[in-house]
């Protein structure tokens, strides 16, 4: 402990031995309180000591110099003297509150988007590895697996069905019914027809078929491969020479090929009849006159268009699902973790991809 003695100066006097473990904070905090006037550090006695002496001689020296005292060292040694002019020239750097926070949403933003980056780098590669693996299938007549590709199309396809329809009807319902209201103010009750058919077919049926897969297949291809990541099978295919993306990868990716095309299909009639319903009880519209409108509002192209986004749609989510599915490690909460990421990645490529298919779209006139 330090000796002190007060006078016209308070004189600290340094014990033999002045290291971190034999000072305690209590102690440290007390010696501040007691600086009211001029002091004298007396380091006559000081044989042992480590880095925090200096920093304590230091915070002593700034504590003085902040409250106009003078600080005076006294009886130091050469290598005492040497360390200390080495040392104290480091700052203790410090931050208030708003800039602390400040700074760690400034690193959380940085973590976020170099770890984007790093995914984005990850799926292209993945993506790299589908089309070479798709390549060596046709030019050296690779094994697929075929049988998983037939089950994975009912599962994905025919299973999603009542599903599909369901949502479709809803919306091709509920937009007709919107559509009425403001139509019928104007006298262009027959324009339903093209409103349900233009929107169904072009927009809403690959927007929300793609959407539905995505939370049932999307999630389902990320929570079986993740699975069988961390109970090893993945390895374990890998070790007796399957190819993993021929046997596990691709069926899912082609099977969605399949499907999601005949889901939007399904999904345009499903919609075109929800407005139907909406048409015939909201306006004073016929059947015929419904889908003899409908017939030159809908073009071969629009409803190719739409076909076209969910073909792309369903390689984003079987891709997706896929790629986190392999990305899982550890134990079951990185499944959930990444099932979850799956949803949400696919759900925003989708999105995203639609918006760039409108625009292109757009300035073709188609």
């Amino acid at each position: 402990m330090l000796n002190i003695i007060e006078s016209d100066k308070i004189t600290f006097v340094f014990p033999q031995e002045l290291v971190i473990l034999s000072f305690n904070e209590k102690e440290f905090n007390n010696i501040f309180k007691i600086i009211n006037r001029d002091i004298i550090l007396d380091l006559k006695n000081l044989e042992d000591y480590d880095s925090f002496a200096i920093y304590f001689v230091k915070e002593i020296k700034d504590f003085c110099e902040k409250n106009n005292f003078n600080c005076e060292i006294i009886n130091q040694k050469d290598e005492f003297r040497k360390l200390y002019n080495k040392l104290s020239i480091y700052k203790k750097q410090v931050y208030s509150d708003k800039e602390a926070n400040l700074k760690d949403s400034v690193t959380s933003i940085g973590k976020k988007v170099q770890s984007i980056y790093k995914d984005a780098v990850s799926y292209v590669e993945f993506i790299g590895n589908v089309i070479m693996n798709v390549f060596n299938i046709i030019a050296f007549k690779e094994k697929l697996n075929f049988k998983d590709i037939v089950y994975l199309t009912q599962k994905n396809g025919v299973n999603a069905l009542p599903i599909i329809i369901l949502i479709l009807l809803l919306i091709g319902l509920i937009s007709g019914y919107q559509g009425a209201i403001q139509l019928k103010q104007f006298g262009a009750d027959i324009f339903i027809a093209d409103l349900i058919g233009v929107s169904i077919t072009r927009e809403l049926s690959p927007l929300m078929v793609a959407i539905i897969v995505a939370g049932r297949s999307g999630s389902s291809f990320t929570a079986e491969i993740g699975t069988m990541k961390i109970s090893d099978e993945i390895d374990a295919f890998k070790t007796m020479g399957f190819n993993i993306y021929n046997y596990i990868v691709l069926p899912k990716i082609v099977a969605l090929f399949i499907a999601i095309p005949i889901l939007v299909l399904i999904g345009n009639i499903a919609g075109i009849l929800g407005g139907l319903i909406a048409a015939i009880t909201t306006l004073d519209l016929t059947m015929n006159a419904y889908f003899t409108e409908l017939k030159t509002a809908v073009t071969i192209l629009g409803v190719f268009s739409g076909v076209f986004k969910g073909i792309v749609f369903g390689f984003v989510i079987s891709s997706v699902g896929c790629f986190r599915g392999l990305q899982v490690s550890g134990g079951a909460e990185s499944v959930g973790r990444y099932t979850t990421s799956s949803v949400v990645t696919s759900i925003f490529l989708i999105i995203l991809l639609d918006a760039i298919f409108t625009y292109i779209f757009q300035m073709f006139g188609i």
